[in-house]
């Protein structure tokens, strides 16, 4: 059975390219959002940060604004982040969904 295929997702993902930064204790890197839900982000970075599992992270973007997040993992030039639930971290998404989408 494909990996993908296995995968229980908790969240609906939304296909997306929103540019934005994200911020990690080794660095920075511009990138895009790839996909997007309620509790995560895959994030394609433009420079390698050296980001690890488990790294504190932050986003900044036009659309999204400031969030906060933990790396859960990193494949190549990609990141995936956990977003840290909040009713402000809803409210963003939310706001993205009605206004951008």
């Amino acid at each position: 059975m494909p990996y993908k295929d296995s995968v229980q997702r908790t969240a609906v993902r939304t296909q997306t390219k929103i540019t934005g930064t994200v911020t990690v204790k080794t660095g920075a890197s511009n990138g895009i959002v790839t996909d997007l839900s309620a509790e995560g982000i895959c994030f394609q970075l433009y420079f390698d940060i050296n980001a690890r599992t488990g790294q504190e992270v932050t986003i900044r973007s036009e659309e999204l604004g400031f969030l906060t997040g933990m790396v859960r993992w990193y494949r190549g030039d990609k990141i995936g982040i956990k977003l840290n639930l909040s009713s402000n971290t809803a409210a963003q998404i939310s706001s993205y969904y009605k206004h951008f989408k």
